[in-house]
């Protein structure tokens, strides 16, 4: 799909389809007027006999070979203007890929500018036509035989218009920026939809070593004779169960930027998990290839931050490894020291992301990080929780907890905090080790990011994602198609975005 912003012209080539945004209980129809005036009767008619209202997500289109834009003109109902909002964009947006590819139409033409209230400027409504119209167009579909008879793919283009010929670099930047944005997103989508039988540890880190290589990042693959030497065995202890062998992938971009502190971004990659020997219900376990979400949004954002050459120094650290019942799979009652020397008594095999998050955690400390965010499709209670609405997130400061919900806010990646309070630390207490890797079976989201605590370098500010409801999506949505999300990626971005190390240091 090619996105293009453009200035109006009556002359243009015909589009299949031209889209206008239309709130309800608008008057003023001069703008219909100048866009076609045979449309513009049309619309006049349907609006005065009410067919066409404005209501959320109504529709009225009209075909006629003699339009001048495209033979299809469309108005797109957005709903009462004083309550449209940036959320409410995004799902319009959706709407009208949607309707392209139900009209199997190849050229799409917007006039964006009919979609701007006083909260939503030129620059906000062309990153968000952007950024949506390459989301919802996503398919996952390399697997599926194709026929002459499936349904013609996503748009070949979108072309947004403008009546406004000033200013128009400028918003083709914030295009260029967006679609960068979620190209990263659609990349991590194409590397968590993959199977497990596909998707394994060694085959991550292949993946990662590719993207390092195209955006320049260094790399730092540790496979499983350097996890044995250097004690990981969190990692070491889930994958014994697994044929395939485990890897710390580690990359790291914008070393030249270190003096403005470093922030480190640890990404849970069980790239399958069965349960081990507490193994799983089969119903939905093929979900399970999810698992390894959090890996795959750091991996994803490592490259996006070169794409996007922001100045931050980042550290992307992924532990993979799979969960499985092969060979010789840890048992409930082993206990293994941990990467830091602690001992955790393994009550669960099920409760496996943790461990491997707590080795890599605990080895940030070499980075000396001014920040850390750890993101990993933890515990099913999460999900349980929040649904698919919103991630859980917990941390050990205040500030960056907020700098991390307010870039999920802008992006609409939410995050909901849940309290990290002293007293859950007595439910991971071992009795025979110093810890345990799940609690009495209550607030399990909160034990489980109590238990990553341990790992966390001393006096570091550390952020914990659970997003174990929102990596997946169940049915298809406007902005996405059944299966990964991407969750992350734009959160990630948004936050690096405007990373200041002073906010965190108490300096400010």
């Amino acid at each position: 799909m090619k996105i293009s912003l453009a200035p109006f012209t009556r002359s243009a080539p015909k589009a299949d389809l031209f889209v206008v945004g239309c709130f309800k209980g608008m008057k003023d129809l001069t703008l219909f007027r100048k866009i076609d005036p045979g449309f513009f009767k049309a619309a006049e008619a349907a609006i005065v006999k009410k067919r066409f209202e404005g209501k959320t997500g109504e529709v009225f289109s009209s075909y006629q070979m003699g339009y001048r834009q495209a033979p299809e003109m469309a108005l797109l109902g957005l709903g009462e203007k004083n309550t449209f909002t940036v959320a409410s964009l995004r799902k319009a947006v959706g709407s009208v890929i949607s309707a392209a590819n139900a009209r199997k139409a190849s050229k799409v033409r917007i006039l964006f500018e009919s979609f701007l209230t006083k909260e939503i400027n030129q620059e906000t409504a062309v990153g968000v036509f952007s950024e949506i119209s390459v989301l919802a167009a996503y398919r996952f579909t390399q697997y599926k035989t194709r026929t002459k008879d499936d349904p013609p793919g996503a748009p070949a283009s979108v072309e947004l218009v403008s009546e406004e010929k000033e200013g128009l670099q400028e918003l083709r930047s914030a295009l260029a920026r967006s679609e960068k944005i979620a190209r990263a997103v659609t990349l991590a989508r194409d590397l968590n939809n993959e199977p497990g039988n596909v998707m394994n540890p060694p085959r991550l880190a292949q993946e990662a070593k590719k993207i390092a290589a195209e955006k320049k990042l260094k790399c730092r693959i540790f496979g499983l004779a350097e996890l044995k030497k250097m004690g990981m065995n969190g990692i070491l202890a889930v994958n014994r169960g697994s044929p395939t062998p485990p890897a710390l992938i580690v990359l790291e971009y914008g070393q030249e930027h270190k003096g403005k502190g470093t922030v480190c971004l640890v990404g849970k990659g069980v790239t399958f998990d069965t349960g081990g020997i507490s193994i799983k219900p089969s119903k939905n376990m093929e979900e399970m290839k999810y698992d390894k979400s959090g890996a795959i949004a750091v991996i994803a954002t490592m490259g996006l931050l070169a794409d996007l050459k922001l100045p931050v120094h980042v550290v992307g650290l992924a532990p993979a490894a799979e969960n499985n019942v092969a060979n010789d799979p840890q048992r409930p009652g082993d206990i293994i020291k941990m990467y830091n020397g602690k001992t955790v008594a393994v009550m669960n095999t099920d409760a496996e992301g943790r461990l491997i998050l707590a080795d890599a955690l605990a080895y940030c400390a070499q980075f000396k990080p001014a920040a850390i965010i750890d993101v990993a499709t933890l515990t099913g209670m999460c999900h349980h929780t929040f649904g698919d609405k919103t991630c859980g997130i917990l941390g050990t400061d205040a500030k960056l907890i907020a700098a991390v919900q307010k870039a999920g806010e802008k992006v609409g990646e939410r995050c909901w905090q849940l309290p990290l309070w002293d007293e859950y630390g007595d439910c991971i207490k071992g009795s025979q080790s110093d810890l345990q890797n799940v609690g009495d079976g209550y607030a399990g989201t909160i034990t489980a990011a109590m238990f990553l605590k341990e790992f966390v370098p001393a006096k570091t500010p550390w952020v914990h994602l659970d997003i174990a409801g929102v990596a997946n999506c169940t049915q298809n949505r406007f902005d996405c198609q059944k299966g990964a999300t991407g969750f992350g990626v734009r959160l990630f971005t948004e936050f690096l975005s405007s990373w200041d190390p002073e906010e965190f240091s108490g300096k400010k």
